[in-house]
């Protein structure tokens, strides 16, 4: 019996530590969000959106969008940077883009999430925003991972745009 956990263990352990699993679990076409109020949110619970007041459809796996003082440039290279830290990958966009496509890979397993960005200047003020979407690949629930992978990543854009 101990042999037999030993085994798979191993096995795991290659197949985990190895790249398979990214193989494994092709990430397909992202979603092409599109940020409007009249969007329609997916039937399923694993997403997660963020926008500014009056942006986003109504759901309830949402936050409101955080003001940054920092340009639009700025936050958006606060994001790439940060990226790499939360597991996430840039796969399109760039700073002066103002919208960024990443794939996210969980830790453990290598499921695929996408995320997309789309950055903005704050109306009438200094500062920029954004508004954000990011949903799983597999599976019908994220057990809110899009949503805590979110808020840890915006605590490190905040301490890299913080003047």
């Amino acid at each position: 019996m101990v042999w037999g956990l030993l085994v798979l263990a191993g096995i795991f352990a290659v197949v985990r530590f190895s790249g398979l699993l990214g193989m494994m679990l092709p990430a397909g076409e992202p979603p092409q969000f599109v940020f409007d109020p009249n969007s329609e949110l997916p039937d399923t619970p694993n997403y997660f959106l963020s926008c500014p007041d009056g942006l986003a459809p109504r759901g309830g796996r949402q936050m409101t969008s955080p003001q940054f003082e920092a340009s639009v440039e700025k936050l958006a290279r606060a994001f790439i940077a940060t990226a790499p830290d939360h597991g996430m990958k840039l796969t399109n966009g760039s700073v002066g883009a103002h919208s960024l496509q990443f794939l996210a890979r969980s830790k453990v397993f290598q499921f695929p999430d996408w995320v997309e960005l789309k950055l903005m200047s704050v109306p009438d003020q200094a500062g920029a925003t954004f508004c954000l979407f990011a949903k799983s690949v597999y599976g019908r629930d994220d057990f809110q991972q899009n949503e805590k992978r979110t808020r840890a990543w915006l605590r490190d854009v905040r301490l890299l745009t913080s003047p």
